[in-house]
């Protein structure tokens, strides 16, 4: 009763109360469908959730960081495999694959919720009207229920880290502040977030000691528990760097550059659109905001010019990185850091959300029948975040439980009849992820770093496949990371469950053995007459899994 009657009294609460309910209800349907959800294949269950199984099925979730893994790729560090020590692989030893990365995302929700509404209301709109109560509580449940790629917070976490820092700017030298950037920096990823984030805070700094010419003492300290909480979560990633002497694929990485034009687009794109790895969702919003701020500039204050000025100028930078006149100096620089320096847009979701609470603020005040504007925006962007729920965009691809299909590799397993770690396996036609989760040895995979020599023993293998496909032999060549038992035949579809058959497969099978390959897991038929090397040994084809599979072995 103390509740509802303290809610009747603060309104506020009662719709804090609501945003959080409808989090809830957001991911009500992961719980609800469990395995049968159709989760995010690209980046996600074919990289980073099967890095983490792997970590669980080899007991290396927090080993030393050379500790040798052999079920890949005959034998790679840990620090290939995922480069961090995180809080979310504590929840994912806890509770599972499934319902660790179901409950990171949820977590993750809620600390975006708290991160962006904090940080309005003390940093960007601290007036206490009802209007600005709506518009907090609105567009921090807009952000927390943007469809973030994967499950640590490089995103949903970085206004909850902004606030802290801000609040050290302003000599607010409370203990929480500290906890937060400590606690952000072992749940978020350095390379993707975390250093672009240091990178602006690193110029706030320089800027507010050069104007007040004298150092800002819990900020300064602040960004040196930052950086120094990074090199802790990220040890294995140090380590990799400064203590790897073998040469990495990631040597062989090249783009080729561009022209004018489509640099201007992909600057566009990004501006109009967001890049799919940092979901910003903003196109509704984007050209009213961009057409308020710049028309009515002088109505802003200069953090907010100067944060949209970021915006359109990392945009820029997004776009030309790979420019024909600027690639050649920037390759250079990525040689010495090796980082994918366009990825300030990372930073974008959060910096647009502020934007739109911040214009939104403003229009309250000049817009007759105001609420009905702001409640009209906020709730179509809103629906508009909610309709690319993850399950919803993902609806026609294979669910959590089709997708790593345990049964059908169950059967394969039975049909092989040895120990697991007595046999290597490629995949063609499916992720290596799939064979990798159900715990089979393979010699192919999708790694951020792995040995060059490795990937020119492999490609010795898979060569004759290459050069029929000079697109594949791009991706490889010039790539890479997707170290695949590439057909020519069937191109790079890895997801669809029926194809057609492969009728000559050229690939060099006795240095396969050589590496100690026995076994093919493929879901086109193989034509044994053109490919006399290999023998079907069974077909595995029912109904209720999603692959129908052909199991070949090595003669």
């Amino acid at each position: 009763m103390k509740l509802i009657f303290s809610l009747r009294k603060q309104p506020q609460k009662r719709i804090i109360l609501l945003a959080q309910l409808t989090i809830l209800l957001y991911y009500l349907p992961y719980f609800i469908l469990g395995e049968n959800a159709n989760i995010l294949i690209h980046d996600n269950l074919d990289s980073n959730v099967t890095w983490i199984k792997i970590l669980l099925d080899n007991n290396a979730v927090f080993s030393f960081p050379s500790k040798v893994v052999n079920q890949v790729l005959n034998g790679i560090p840990r620090y290939s495999i995922y480069a961090t020590y995180d809080i979310s692989l504590i929840i994912f030893k806890i509770f599972g694959v499934y319902f660790g990365y179901v409950i990171n995302k949820l977590f993750i929700s809620f600390i975006g919720f708290w991160g962006m509404f904090l940080l309005l209301r003390k940093h960007f709109l601290p007036c206490s009207n009802s209007n600005i109560q709506y518009i907090s509580v609105g567009v921090s449940l807009i952000f927390a229920l943007l469809p973030f790629w994967s499950f640590s917070g490089s995103v949903q976490g970085l206004p909850f880290v902004l606030f802290a820092f801000l609040n050290l700017r302003n000599n607010n030298k409370k203990f929480y502040n500290y906890l937060i950037i400590l606690l952000f920096a072992f749940y978020s990823s350095l390379v993707l977030s975390g250093i672009f984030f240091i990178v602006v805070l690193s110029v706030v700094f320089v800027y507010d000691t050069i104007k007040s010419r004298k150092i800002n003492i819990p900020f300064f300290f602040g960004l040196v528990l930052l950086s120094f909480s990074y090199l802790l979560s990220h040890f294995p990633l140090i380590y990799g760097v400064l203590f790897n002497s073998a040469e990495t694929h990631r040597l062989e990485f090249y783009n080729e550059s561009i022209g004018y034009k489509s640099a201007i687009l992909k600057s566009a794109d990004l501006f109009l659109r967001g890049q799919y790895h940092a979901h910003s969702l903003h196109m509704l919003f984007v050209l009213p905001v961009s057409v308020i701020l710049v028309v009515f500039y002088k109505s802003f204050n200069k953090t907010v010019k100067l944060i949209f000025a970021f915006i359109i100028l990392t945009s820029l930078f997004y776009g030309f990185k790979d420019q024909h006149l600027i690639k050649p100096i920037l390759d250079k620089v990525s040689n010495i850091i090796p980082i994918q320096l366009q990825r300030f847009h990372f930073l974008h979701p959060m910096f647009w959300s502020i934007l739109l609470a911040v214009v939104l603020s403003w229009a309250a005040s000049r817009i007759k029948y105001s609420k009905v504007f702001i409640f009209s925006v906020l709730i179509l962007q809103l629906a508009y975040v909610i309709e690319h729920h993850e399950i919803w965009i993902n609806r026609s691809t294979p669910t959590f439980k089709e997708f790593y299909s345990e049964a059908t590799f169950m059967k394969i397993k039975d049909v092989i009849d040895r120990p697991v770690d007595s046999y290597k396996v490629i995949s063609i036609g499916l992720h290596p992820a799939v064979a990798q989760y159900n715990g089979f040895n393979t010699l192919d995979g999708y790694f951020p770093s792995y040995s060059l020599k490795y990937k020119h023993e492999f490609r010795r293998v898979i060569g004759n496949e290459l050069d029929r496909d000079e697109s594949l032999k791009n991706y490889f060549d010039n790539w890479g990371s997707r170290c695949y038992a590439f057909s020519s035949e069937l191109g790079r579809d890895f997801v669809s469950k029926k194809k057609e058959p492969i009728n000559n497969l050229e690939y060099n099978f006795q240095y396969l053995e050589t590496m100690g390959g026995e076994y093919i897991i493929s879901v086109a038929p193989i034509s044994e007459s053109m490919n006399t090397e290999i023998e079907l040994i069974e077909r595995i084809n029912s109904d209720a899994n999603y692959w129908n599979v052909f199991l070949y072995k090595i003669k």
